[in-house]
């Protein structure tokens, strides 16, 4: 014993010879060399046999020798520390012999927690082993391209896993295996069998759901890069059909495991756009509702860029299809209409500008034509197409009378700045006002005044004399008497005599060349239109005709009164 204090077991040491040791001293009952020996062979690793630890509480119980329990409990619990395996029997068999000693309850208690102890490192160990035959498993049924019992496989380590990150890594080696059959001629999309018959076990959680929605993440990417639209859109059929909300998800492995959330979705909306499923395109959208760029979901500037061309097609299709509603909605979330996502948008344009600028200047160095180059690259990095298209979808809905959302899209337009066709804003007025609608008709014609689609009033506003340009509309007519008078409300409802008449001139086009006295009269008639469908009624009676032969007219007073009377609360 001295010796082994002070030098370690060499070459010639024998493990049997310790336990032979060990055994006569237990038949001699000299248990304190027992616990000197056993403890200073757990120092060096040479466990003695498992039927010496046995023996030792054998005979402890059997000479009741109640003071040794404390050591051998604290030399028990060492052993199966440094690698001492024992099964369920031997733990029972040492609990019985504690009882028949009278041992504490705390000492049973250290027992029994070295005995969990044990089962779940024999857990771990038999999960390693069974993990790695999972995995070889997983290579046998990609090659059978059986992917109904890769599901199974994946129904029984989920029972069996303890830890979680080992179950992804599972995850994750499926994920893989299931976007390695690319071959054309299998009709079939694996993870569509393989997510079918995990959804059909009893036990599917929202876990599984999870898992299952990043594994659907990894084969959409995986079909997108080979362009094959049709199976791509399986997975996300497959997807809606188990109600997984996948745009909130990352992929298992590859770039998709880092994706932003922008990504994902325009990658989702890309293909079931190819795949002919616009309502498709618009549902994965709606899902992630419209983000783009977050503080909780960054993304960077080409996948901004990917999705201001998306919705830019998907917009094109749907006005195509006279949905002007979902055109838009579309429309709406189109990049840099959204606080958060606008200085990323500004910038995301900057940076375009930069990298063709650079591309444009390699042109220049070939075909040496620099000016036309750095024209295009202006031309590229305006948001001109926004107005475009809105004023596209704004002429449709007037061309359709549907003046509610015609009116919706003229309000957007000019909250957001977007420059607005004249004529098209015109037609929308008129038409509120012949619908009736004049509230909003109202509304939209202070806002054209604003943005100088009319000429402006306020020079001969408070002269008691409005200019009419004759191209106006009756409506439009109107709307500009309205504003004349109660500019002139304070004059008109004084009382006593008016001092000064009211004035109408009926001016001539003179940009358009081509108006003839037939167009004139026909605006006299509009004028005159505009004063009968007022309510109430207005009467404007022939003056003279001016130096410039513009027919001059004066608003009655009376009737100016009284229309003033029932509208002012309104007007004012």
């Amino acid at each position: 014993m001295a010796y082994y204090r002070k030098f370690p077991p060499g070459i010639h040491f024998d493990l049997q010879v310790l336990n032979n040791l060990l055994n006569s001293l237990l038949k001699h009952c000299l248990l304190r060399e027992v616990f000197q020996v056993m403890s200073l062979s757990i120092m060096f690793k040479m466990l003695p046999a498992l039927k010496i630890l046995l023996k030792t509480f054998e005979c402890v119980a059997t000479m009741k020798l109640r003071n040794a329990v404390p050591a051998l409990i604290d030399i028990f619990c060492k052993l199966v520390e440094a690698g001492m395996v024992l099964d369920p029997e031997h733990f029972n068999y040492i609990i019985k012999l504690l009882y028949q000693v009278q041992a504490s309850k705390q000492e049973i208690t250290e027992v029994l927690e070295m005995k969990s102890r044990l089962q779940m490192r024999q857990f771990i160990k038999n999960w390693k082993c069974d993990l790695e035959s999972a995995l070889n498993e997983i290579e046998h049924y990609k090659e059978k391209g059986d992917w109904t019992k890769l599901g199974n496989l994946y129904i029984n380590i989920k029972l069996g896993c303890e830890k979680f990150a080992d179950f992804q890594r599972f995850c994750a080696c499926i994920a893989e295996t299931l976007t390695k059959d690319c071959k054309e001629e299998r009709p079939g999309v694996p993870f569509c069998e393989f997510a079918e018959t995990i959804s059909k076990d009893p036990q599917n959680s929202e876990v599984d759901k999870t898992l299952l929605g990043r594994i659907g993440i990894s084969a959409m990417y995986f079909y997108h890069k080979l362009l094959q639209w049709s199976k791509g859109r399986k997975v996300l059929d497959k997807l809606y059909e188990l109600k997984i909300h996948f745009t909130s998800l990352k992929g298992l492995t590859g770039p998709e495991k880092l994706a932003p959330r922008c990504q994902i979705v325009n990658i989702a909306a890309e293909i079931f756009l190819k795949s002919g499923s616009l309502d498709g395109a618009i549902w994965v959208l709606r899902e992630s509702e419209w983000v783009i760029n977050t503080p909780l979901w960054p993304c960077d500037r080409l996948d901004v860029l990917n999705r201001h061309n998306l919705l830019c097609t998907i917009a094109q299709e749907i006005l195509e299809k006279s949905l002007y509603r979902q055109t838009f909605e579309v429309l709406q979330n189109l990049p840099g209409f959204q606080n958060s996502q606008a200085y990323i948008f500004n910038d995301v344009f900057c940076k375009m500008c930069s990298l063709q600028i650079e591309y444009a200047f390699l042109m220049v160095e070939k075909k040496k034509k620099k000016q036309r180059c750095l024209s295009f690259i202006s031309k590229t990095v305006e948001v001109s197409q926004y107005s475009l298209l809105f004023n596209k979808l704004l002429d449709a809905c007037i061309e359709s009378n549907s003046l509610g959302i015609s009116s919706s899209v003229a309000e957007f337009m000019i909250s957001k700045s977007i420059p607005i066709d004249f004529s098209f804003l015109r037609r929308l007025i008129t038409s509120l006002g012949r619908s009736c609608l004049w509230l909003k008709a109202r509304a939209h014609y202070k806002s054209a005044l604003s943005l100088g689609c009319y000429p402006p009033l306020e020079g001969n506003l408070y002269r008691k004399l409005l200019l009419i340009p004759s191209y106006l509309s009756e409506i439009e007519m109107l709307l500009a008497i309205e504003i004349f008078m109660v500019s002139n409300a304070s004059s008109i409802q004084s009382p006593g005599t008016p001092t000064q008449v009211l004035q109408v001139v009926l001016k001539r086009c003179e940009e358009n060349k081509s108006w003839s006295k037939d167009d004139y009269q026909a605006a006299v008639e509009r004028l005159i239109m505009a004063a009968r469908i007022s309510d109430p009624k207005l009467f404007i009676k022939h003056m003279t005709v001016n130096v410039n032969k513009e027919q001059v007219y004066s608003l009655e007073h009376c009737s100016a009164l009284k229309w003033l009377k029932e509208n002012m609360k309104w007007a004012g």
